[in-house]
């Protein structure tokens, strides 16, 4: 055993270990590679968990994830959904990418992996089938599904598509044979045969890879340099080059640091127009300068000082306005053309030193009001989303209104809730309505009457961290059943799992959070024996409810009707625990 494997089995055995409840020693390992290899992305461990395949005919794959102009696509992501949302999106200008991954615990690379592959995605990446013949997971059909989807929404808009498989194991890349080199050869020209027009890239990722990405630790500290700028109190603005914007902007393999926008509210897709524009003008060679017709950036940040050549350290900044420029101009300078056409170009930046986070929001909510924002895109700022984050943290668990903030500092996984997390879980729990929480996991706080429903003043803060935890011990308890192997599947069920459980617990449907209160009080939580009943009941009445329909699973799980016999039979007095 080489050192790089030693030190990545010493960062599994570490991120084993800041578990609260430990996983299963296969299903971890799947977690923590797909954690490393998707690092750039930016992801939380729920999204992760969405795209990882578990159980049994995963043809060979362990985990499928699909991003629109780099942002993770779920099931209910509007451009499924809507069918207008395609002709929004900027022709030649759409950026769509699958990335397929395998993990091993292994210490060497096999060519039967390829193998499975080839004939997993010969059937999963075309358009039409006949899904009830193939011997193939829901969890894996429905993930590629998404892919698929999206691709024929937007094929008319020239989208750019890209396919990253990824192999990863505790082997050494430089000891591969001659046979899985020329699999993966052949895989990549299937790949592209099937994909017609994708850029597709297959890496192998061995344990000094690994290590690498598990050692590189978050920069929280960015350098950015002026030409020249003025300053008042705390606050700067001034010019930019836009080859220096662009270094900002970027990781050390090239791709843009997603990070910087987490407190962004807007999509990257922004306004065509716009987006247009801004595209002509980084493309064009002419002696205007760039900053003259565009509103420029804003960055907020912890802390600023000023070096020897006008360079400023920014301490954890965030790009709080100016995201359709930034995505723009990361992606023109990406080629080489336009990064020396644009190098006398200059963008127009503001900084921001404040580390109140009230102030800090006053000023999100600012620099995102020069044009229409849904509120539901503004929610993290609220009163009640801060209100929310402090008492968890006084409780010892946390709260994520930033997306992944303390999952960069290390904190237990199991802890950590997000927003749309606990949205679920209160919808589910506190309003009986599983089938909504089930049915729109992305989705669930664009509509006002659902958010205020959720997220409201009169409801006491110890009711959110009861109810965030009766969620999580069932998401963990199905994690661990040997029962509910599919994650699909624990998806379709650890709502009315909840729900079922409470209802019964309080001998009456939960129409308003505030019924919640006396087991609250007295502090009830979900034992093994309470799980395992609603398990068995909910899962034979999932299947009793899809087959009298000839529905599939995941439909029935999202039906209004079901969710409601749900709640009649957790409040049966004949049924027997």
């Amino acid at each position: 055993m080489n050192n790089e494997t030693v030190l990545i089995d010493q960062f599994f055995d570490q991120f084993q270990s800041n578990r609260i409840t430990q996983l299963p020693e296969d299903v971890a390992f799947e977690y923590f590679t797909l954690s490393l290899i998707l690092k750039s992305k930016n992801l939380d461990d729920d999204e992760i968990s969405d795209g990882r395949i578990g159980g049994s005919c995963d043809g060979g794959i362990d985990g499928v994830f699909t991003f629109l102009n780099e942002r993770i696509q779920n099931e209910d992501s509007e451009i499924l959904k809507d069918d207008s949302a395609a002709k929004k999106l900027p022709k030649n200008k759409t950026d769509l990418e699958l990335w397929i991954i395998q993990s091993k615990r292994t210490e060497g690379f096999r060519e039967d992996v390829f193998d499975k592959i080839h004939a997993s995605t010969t059937k999963l990446l075309q358009f039409e089938h006949e899904y009830h013949r193939m011997n193939y997971s829901s969890d894996l059909i429905a993930r590629f599904e998404i892919f698929t989807g999206i691709w024929k929404k937007v094929m008319t808009r020239y989208p750019n598509i890209k396919i990253n498989f990824i192999y990863a194991t505790r082997g050494d890349t430089n000891n591969i044979s001659k046979g899985v080199r020329q699999k993966e050869e052949d895989l990549k020209e299937h790949l592209e045969t099937l994909v017609p027009g994708a850029d597709v890239s297959i890496q192998l990722m061995g344990a000094r890879e690994l290590w690498e990405r598990a050692s590189a630790t978050p920069e929280h500290d960015l350098q950015l340099r002026f030409r020249e700028y003025i300053s008042q109190d705390e606050s700067y603005t001034g010019l930019v080059s836009l080859p220096d914007y662009f270094s900002f902007l970027s990781n050390e393999d090239g791709s843009l640091r997603g990070e910087l926008f987490e407190s962004n509210v807007r999509d990257s897709q922004g306004n065509v127009t716009v987006n247009k524009q801004i595209k002509e003008t980084l493309e064009t060679e002419d002696t205007n300068d760039f900053w003259w017709f565009n509103n420029g950036v804003t960055i907020l940040c912890n802390d600023v000082n000023i070096g020897v050549g006008k360079i400023f350290t920014l301490s954890g900044p965030q790009i709080v306005n100016g995201m359709q420029t930034s995505h723009s101009i990361h992606k023109a300078l990406s080629k080489r053309e336009y990064y020396y056409i644009n190098e006398k170009k200059t963008l127009q930046i503001k900084i921001i030193k404040s580390t109140d986070e009230k102030t800090r929001d006053r000023i999100i909510r600012a620099t995102n009001s020069q044009t229409q924002v849904s509120d539901a895109s503004l929610h993290a700022t609220e009163e009640i989303q801060r209100q929310i984050e402090d008492y968890f943290l006084d409780n010892d668990w946390f709260y994520e209104r930033r997306k992944n903030f303390y999952k960069n500092q290390g904190k237990p996984a199991d802890r950590i809730v997000s927003i749309s997390m606990l949205a679920q879980a209160v919808m589910a729990i506190g309003l009986s309505k599983p089938d909504a929480a089930r049915a729109r996991p992305t989705t669930l706080l664009k509509k006002s009457e659902d958010y205020k429903a959720i997220f409201n003043s009169r409801l006491n803060l110890s009711t959110y961290l009861w109810i965030a935890k009766i969620q999580r011990s069932v998401d963990e308890m199905l994690i661990n059943s040997k029962k509910v192997p599919e994650a699909t599947l624990r998806t379709n069920l650890k709502f009315y799992i909840s729900n079922f459980i409470i209802t019964r617990e309080l001998n009456e449907e939960v129409r308003i959070p505030h019924q919640l209160n006396r087991l609250v009080e007295r502090g009830y939580t979900i034992g093994d024996t309470d799980f395992r009943f609603a398990l068995r009941i909910v899962s034979d009445e999932l299947e009793r409810f899809s087959k009298s329909r000839s529905w599939q699973l995941d439909r029935a799980s999202k039906n209004r009707q079901f969710a409601e016999t749900i709640v009649k039979k957790a409040l049966e007095k004949e049924i027997n625990s």
